[in-house]
C-alpha cells in the first residue's frame, strides 16, 4: 500500500542542499552497486540505514545531530519520489519505480483489529512490510517471493493444541509440508476423471498425479529440518534442527502474547517476554532480509536480473521513543543487520525523538567546517553510501545532520522538475541472458573436467600452507564467530555477540598503536591469545579476557613511549581463539575442535614475518589451552598466561616455555578453605554442621570440566573435609540435560537442610543463571537469613558492578577471590581509568603486568643481542628469570623452579547487602609495600597457608 503524501507538501520547507542529499539517494535507489565494480562481489555489503536530524546549534562539524519533529515531511516527501504516472489517457495509474514500505503507527492502530489473526503488534509490523514490499514491485519485475519469511510466519501463526516437543515438532512437519505442497496436489477435476475411468487407466491416472505431489512432500520433509540453520543460532540452540528452533521461536511468541493478556504482569516475566518479543522480531527480520537478498539478485540466467538493480526502500518518517513503531523497527534492524550479510535494503528515516546510542555520525573527513551547507549534508551522505556499499562501514545506523539553513528555492525548483527516481526499464534484450546462460553452460560441460578444475582453481586461488590448510589470518566458523588473529588494521572483525562492540573499541586502540611503532626499526610483537567472542548458541555469556586486553594495551602504549636507551618497540596482535578456547588448538588434547581452523597455528605461520616474541592470556584452563601452550612451545615461543589456575597448567605435561601470573589451584583451595573454616563473617550466614567444628560446603562443580572445576572441587574437599561435610552439586557449563533449575533446587535444599554455605567452583559464564535459578527457589527463600556463596570464578559483571548484586539476587551474599588489588588512587589505576573510563581491577592488573614483564625481560636481552629469537626469552625466563617483581597485580618471582609466583597474594572479598565490597582475608606476599602477609582475621588470629618454596 503506497502511502499518501504530507497534507503541506506545497509549503514544505526544504534545508539548503536537500537537493544534494536526493540525488545521493536516487543514485542508490536506483543502483544498488552504484560505484562498484560491474564485477565485484558485493557479498558482506549493505546499504546503510540513513536516519535524518538537525545540525546541531554551534558547530556543525561536531558531527553529531539533533531530532526534529518536522523532518517527517521529507521522508513522507522522498516516498513520493517511488511512484509515478504510468499509462495513457485510458489506462494511467500510479506505478512503482521501486519496492518500498511505510512504518508508522497509524498505520498499526488502524490494522489493530487484525492483531488476533497475526498474534501481536510486533509480527504485525513485519508482516505490514512485507506486503508492502510485495504490493509495490516495479512493473516488469516479476513478483516477489519470500520463503523463509512466510515459514517463519507460518511457525508463528500454527494452531494446534500444546503437547510435547515431539508432538509439536510433528505438528509444524505436518503443518509445513502441507503449505508448501499444496500447489503440487492434483485438482479435484483429475481425480474424479479417474474414478470415472476406473480399472487400470483410472489408476494409473491418479498414480501420475499423486505422484509427482507425493515426491514432492517426500523430498520437502526430509530436508525440512535441515532447512534455516540460522534460526537455531539466533535462538541460542544447538545443531541444525530447524523444527527444534521452530518449536523454541513459537513457544517464545506464545509467552509473548500470554504475557501482553494479562492483566497483571511480573516484573520478570515483563522483561521475559520483552526479551521473547524481540528475539521474535530479529528472526522475522533476519528472514526478510535474507529472502530480499536472494530476490535482489536472482539467477545468473534469469531476465529478472538486470531488472533488479535498485534497492528495497524502507521509510521510517517518525523514528521516536522507544516504544514507537519506527524505532522499535530501527533498533531490530540494528540488531541483526551486523549477521545478516549483504543487505539490499535502504532504511530512511528522520529522528523525531531521541537519537538510538547506537547510531554513528558521518565520518570524519566529510566534515569540514569551511565547507558551504549546501555541500556539506551531500558530501556526507555520499561518503556514508560509498563505504558502506564497499563494505567498510561497521555501523548499522548513521545519523546525517542537515543544515538549519532555509532552502533558498534551488533544491525545491530541482525537486520539481525531477519528481521521480530514475531507474532501469525491462528490455527486450534482457531475454538474451537466460538464452546467452544456457548456451555459456553447454560449453564449459563440452569443456570437461580436467578444464573446470583449472576454472575453479583459478577463481578460487587458496595458496596451502605446510601442513595442507588455507594460510588466512582470520575465519568465520560454525557457531558465527571469526577466529585468528589481527593487527588492528588488516580488515579482521573478529567481535561477535552481545559484547562485540567493547572488542571493536579495544582492536580499533590496538591498531593506532602499532601504527605509532617504526617496523623499520627492530622491534617484537606480543600476541594476547584469549577467547574474545562468543557463539550465537550462547548469546547471554561474556566473553573473558576484555580487561586482561585493556591491561595489556595500556601496558604498550606506556612501554612506547618511554623512549629509553636500549628499549624494544613493542607491537601487539590479538588473537581471538572462540568460545571454550574450541579453535584456539587443534589435535592432542583438544578433542572439541572438528574443523580444519586452528588459531595456533595462524600465530605460528605469522612468528617470523611479525617477530613474535611471545604469547599472553589464554584466560582459561582448558586441555584446549594447554595444546595451545605446547603446540607454541614446540616452537620456542613463551606463553605467559594470565587468569589461569588450574593445576595441570603448571604441572605434567606444561612445556618449559609456559608460565603464569596466578596462583593454582592448590593454593587457592587451601586459602578457600582456610576462610570457610575461620570467617567471622561467613558464619554470621553459616552454622558449623552437627559434629563438625565448621559449616557444611554445597560445592556446585561441573565434574567434566577436569582442568578447572572439578580439580578445585576436589582440592577444597581434600582441605576443607577434616572441618565439616561436603556436598557435591554437578553443574555443567554447557547444556546436558539437566536443568539449572533442578540444579538450583538442589543447592538450596542442601543449605536448607544443613545450614551451611555455598562453594561455587564452576565456570564464571554460568554463575549468573545459577543465581537466578536460586533466588527464585522455595528453599533458599525459607532461610532466615541469606545464602552465602564462595565463589573463586565470580561473574565478571557483579564484581565490576557490585550494585548488581543486591539489586538481582537480594536472598545472596557473595564472597569470591580475587588475586591482586590495584591501589583505586595509585597512577595504573588512573591511568586506566583514563584510558578506558572503568576502573582497574584484579585481571586488569595481571594483562598490564604480564606485557611489562615481557618488555623488561626483552630490553634486557636487546643489550647484547638486538636480534634475539623466541628461543632467547624462554631461556632468559628460566635463567636469570624474573626475581620479586613488584608489579600491579604482585610480587612476581618466575625462573626454572616457579613457573608462577610463589606464595601470590590472595584476597577474599564479600558484596555487601548495600552493594559496597568489603575485603576479609588478604594473605601473600602484597604489591602494596612488598610485604609478606602470614596471618589474617581478626587481630590476625588466622594462619595464611603457604606453599612450598624450594
Amino acid at each position: 500500500m503506497l502511502h499518501p503524501p504530507p497534507e503541506n507538501e506545497q509549503q514544505l520547507v526544504l534545508p539548503v542542499g536537500f537537493d544534494e542529499i536526493v540525488r545521493v539517494i536516487d543514485r542508490y535507489v536506483a543502483d544498488r552497486r552504484a560505484g562498484l565494480p560491474r564485477l565485484s562481489r558485493s557479498r558482506g555489503r549493505r546499504l546503510p540505514a540513513l536516519l535524518l536530524a538537525r545540525e546541531p546549534d554551534g558547530d556543525p562539524a561536531a558531527g553529531t545531530g539533533e531530532p526534529d519533529p518536522g523532518l517527517a515531511a521529507l521522508v513522507l516527501a522522498y516516498g513520493q519520489r517511488l511512484v509515478s504516472s504510468a499509462g495513457n489517457v485510458t489506462t494511467r495509474h500510479l506505478a512503482s519505480r521501486t519496492p518500498h514500505a511505510v512504518i508508522d503507527d497509524v498505520r498499526l492502530i488502524r490494522s489493530g483489529a487484525r492483531e488476533d489473526v497475526v498474534g501481536g503488534l510486533h509480527v504485525l509490523l513485519l508482516e505490514d512490510v512485507a506486503r508492502q514490499l510485495r504490493t509495490s514491485m516495479p512493473e516488469g519485475a516479476g513478483a516477489l517471493r519470500l520463503p523463509e519469511f512466510d515459514t517463519c510466519l507460518a511457525v508463528l501463526r500454527a494452531d494446534f493444541p500444546p503437547g510435547d516437543a515431539d508432538e509439536e515438532r510433528q505438528a509444524l512437519r505436518a503443518m509445513l509440508c502441507d503449505r508448501y505442497t499444496r500447489r503440487f496436489q492434483p485438482a479435484a477435476e483429475t481425480a474424479q476423471l479417474g474414478e470415472a475411468m476406473g480399472g487400470k487407466s483410472g489408476a494409473v491416472l491418479q498414480l501420475l498425479t499423486t505422484l509427482p505431489g507425493w515426491l514432492r512432500r517426500l523430498w520437502y520433509g526430509m530436508r525440512l529440518d535441515r532447512r534455516h540453520p540460522w534460526v537455531g543460532r539466533m535462538l541460542g540452540q544447538t545443531g541444525r534442527s530447524f523444527l527444534n528452533a521452530a518449536v523454541e521461536l513459537r513457544a517464545a511468541h506464545q509467552h509473548t502474547l500470554a504475557q501482553s493478556a494479562a492483566e497483571s504482569r511480573h516484573p520478570e516475566a515483563a522483561s521475559l517476554a520483552a526479551r521473547d518479543e524481540a528475539v521474535v522480531r530479529q528472526v522475522l527480520l533476519t528472514a526478510l532480509i535474507r529472502d530480499l537478498a536472494r530476490a535482489a539478485r536472482p539467477r545468473v540466467w534469469s531476465r529478472l536480473r538486470p531488472r533488479r538493480r535498485w534497492a528495497f526502500v524502507l521509510l521510517l518518517p517518525t523514528v521516536g521513543g522507544e516504544e514507537s513503531a519506527c524505532r522499535k523497527f530501527l533498533d531490530t534492524y540494528a540488531a541483526v543487520a551486523r549477521d545478516t550479510g549483504s543487505s539490499p535494503l535502504l532504511v530512511l528515516g528522520a529522528a523525531t525523538d531521541e537519537l538510538p546510542s547506537y547510531a554513528a555520525g558521518p565520518p570524519r573527513q566529510t566534515v569540514h567546517g569551511g565547507t558551504p551547507d549546501a555541500q556539506r549534508a551531500g558530501r556526507a551522505a555520499n561518503a556514508l553510501f560509498s563505504a558502506a556499499v564497499a563494505g567498510r562501514a561497521a555501523d548499522a545506523a548513521h545519523v546525517l545532520p542537515l543544515p538549519r539553513t532555509p532552502d533558498d528555492g534551488t533544491a525545491a525548483d530541482w525537486l520539481a522538475s525531477h519528481r521521480a527516481v530514475h531507474f532501469r526499464h525491462p528490455r527486450r534484450l534482457d531475454w538474451a541472458r537466460p538464452v546467452a546462460a544456457a548456451t555459456a553452460a553447454a560449453v564449459l560441460c563440452a569443456g570437461g573436467v580436467a578444464l573446470s578444475r583449472e576454472l575453479v582453481g583459478l577463481f578460487f586461488d587458496e595458496r596451502p600452507n605446510s601442513d595442507g590448510h588455507p594460510t588466512a589470518s582470520c575465519r568465520q566458523v560454525q557457531t558465527g564467530e571469526v577466529v585468528g588473529l589481527t593487527d588492528g588494521v588488516d580488515g579482521c572483525d573478529l567481535a561477535h555477540g552481545l559484547y562485540a562492540q567493547d572488542l571493536r573499541k579495544l582492536v580499533r586502540t590496538l591498531g593506532s598503536q602499532n601504527a605509532q611503532v617504526d617496523t623499520d626499526r627492530p622491534y617484537r610483537t606480543l600476541v594476547f591469545f584469549a577467547p574474545l567472542s562468543v557463539g550465537s548458541e550462547s548469546k547471554r555469556t561474556v566473553p573473558t579476557g576484555f580487561q586482561m586486553l585493556r591491561g595489556a594495551l595500556l601496558a604498550q602504549k606506556q612501554v612506547n613511549d618511554r623512549h629509553l636507551k636500549s628499549q624494544v618497540p613493542v607491537r601487539m596482535l590479538v588473537a581471538n581463539a572462540g568460545e571454550y578456547f574450541r579453535y584456539g588448538s587443534r589435535g592432542g588434547r583438544n578433542t572439541t575442535n572438528r574443523s580444519d581452523v586452528d588459531v595456533t597455528q595462524m600465530i605460528i605461520d605469522r612468528a617470523d614475518k611479525d617477530h613474535i616474541a611471545a604469547v599472553i592470556g589464554l584466560a582459561q584452563s582448558r586441555p584446549e589451552s594447554q595444546q595451545a601452550a605446547i603446540e607454541l612451545g614446540t616452537r620456542g615461543i613463551t606463553v605467559l598466561g594470565t587468569g589461569v589456575s588450574g593445576q595441570r597448567m603448571v604441572e605434567g605435561n606444561s612445556p618449559v616455555s609456559y608460565f603464569q601470573l596466578s596462583p593454582p589451584n592448590a593454593r587457592i583451595a587451601k586459602v578457600m578453605a582456610a576462610f570457610a573454616r575461620h570467617s567471622p563473617r561467613l558464619r554470621t550466614l553459616a552454622e558449623p554442621a552437627s559434629g563438625h567444628s565448621g559449616p557444611a560446603a554445597v560445592v556446585v562443580f561441573d565434574p567434566r570440566d577436569e582442568y578447572f572445576s572439578a580439580d578445585l572441587a576436589h582440592r577444597f574437599d581434600a582441605a576443607y573435609r577434616s572441618t565439616g561435610p561436603v556436598h557435591l552439586v554437578p553443574y555443567g557449563e554447557m547444556e546436558d540435560g539437566r536443568p539449572t533449575s533442578d540444579v538450583a533446587d538442589t543447592v538450596c535444599t542442601l543449605v536448607h537442610r544443613t545450614n551451611g554455605f555455598v562453594l561455587y567452583a564452576a565456570r564464571s559464564g554460568v554463575m549468573e543463571d545459577l543465581f537466578h535459578s536460586m533466588q527464585g527457589d522455595r528453599e533458599c527463600r525459607a532461610r532466615r537469613g541469606r545464602v552465602a556463596v564462595l565463589a573463586e570464578s565470580p561473574a565478571p559483571g557483579l564484581t565490576m558492578h557490585p550494585r548488581l548484586m543486591p539489586q538481582r539476587y537480594g536472598g545472596l551474599t557473595l564472597f569470591y577471590s580475587q588475586f591482586s588489588r590495584p591501589a583505586p588512587g595509585g597512577p595504573f589505576a588512573r591511568s586506566f581509568r583514563e584510558a578506558f573510563h572503568l576502573s582497574a581491577e584484579n585481571d586488569a592488573a595481571v594483562g598490564y603486568d604480564a606485557a611489562n614483564i615481557l618488555s623488561e625481560a626483552m630490553n634486557a636481552i636487546f643489550t647484547t643481542d638486538r636480534f634475539f629469537s623466541p628461543s632467547a626469552l624462554v631461556t632468559y625466563l628460566q635463567d636469570p628469570g624474573i626475581r620479586e617483581y613488584v608489579g600491579e597485580s604482585g610480587v612476581i618471582t618466575l625462573d626454572s623452579g616457579h613457573n608462577y609466583p610463589p606464595n601470590k597474594e590472595i584476597h577474599i572479598r564479600e558484596i555487601t547487602p548495600e552493594g559496597t565490597q568489603v575485603t576479609d582475608l588478604t594473605c601473600g606476599v602484597l604489591a602494596d609495600g612488598a610485604r609478606s602477609v602470614t596471618t589474617w582475621g581478626p587481630g590476625g588470629r588466622f594462619a595464611c597457608p603457604l606453599d612450598k618454596v624450594p
